[in-house]
């Protein structure tokens, strides 16, 4: 009997682990070829769904700025690659921000970042889809290693604005980042303590 709950206890675990292993390592695709392609073009929002058409381009929008980052972190030897990749991030960027940029990129280098993931979208349903307008949106992002092991999963918050583009009969817009950053603590105040 003793034996017979050893061997389900063992079997248990292993399909534990297992399971978990599948969590913590990176899955997706990450193709350097594609990645090399990614520029900020205009993208067509759909009337009939808006709401659902900007969490798609937020989502899409937010791989690829990391996915860049992370390719050009990663290659620090390739100052062609380099070069090529910075301007395309840049590109992500209303002012060209420079600080996200450099903001990102120390983040990936010293938890030397291999592979991203973007999940849990959350928008503000209070936002309006007017373009020009600050919008937000919670996400979270998962960095992974070189040997496709998670590193760490953090959430974050990033500030965007859709700049319509100027063409007749279509709704299209740029997607611009103001910032991206790991969302602030509502109560970060330290009560004074009691004084007598």
């Amino acid at each position: 009997m003793k034996v017979k709950l050893l061997i389900i206890l063992i079997l248990g675990f292993g399909f534990f682990v297992s399971s978990c292993k599948n969590e913590t390592t990176f899955q997706g695709n990450h193709d350097p070829e594609v990645i090399k392609t990614y520029k900020n073009q205009s993208t067509a929002v759909s009337r009939m769904d808006s709401l659902a058409s900007v969490n798609f381009i937020t989502r899409q929008k937010l791989t690829e700025v990391y996915e860049l980052s992370s390719l050009y972190s990663s290659n620090p030897n390739d100052s062609l690659l380099r070069e090529i990749l910075y301007p395309q991030m840049q590109s992500y960027f209303l002012k060209n921000d420079s600080v996200e940029i450099r903001t990102i990129l120390s983040e990936l280098d010293s938890l030397r970042v291999h592979f991203v993931e973007i999940g849990n979208l959350r928008l503000n349903k209070k936002d309006s889809l007017r373009p020009d307008s600050v919008k937000l949106v919670d996400y979270s992002v998962r960095y992974f290693s070189q040997d496709k092991k998670l590193i760490d999963s953090l959430q974050k918050t990033a500030q965007y604005i859709l700049k319509k583009e100027p063409k007749k009969f279509k709704h299209e817009f740029i997607f611009y980042f103001n910032d991206l950053s790991t969302p602030q603590v509502e109560n970060d105040t330290i009560s004074s303590g009691v004084t007598q």
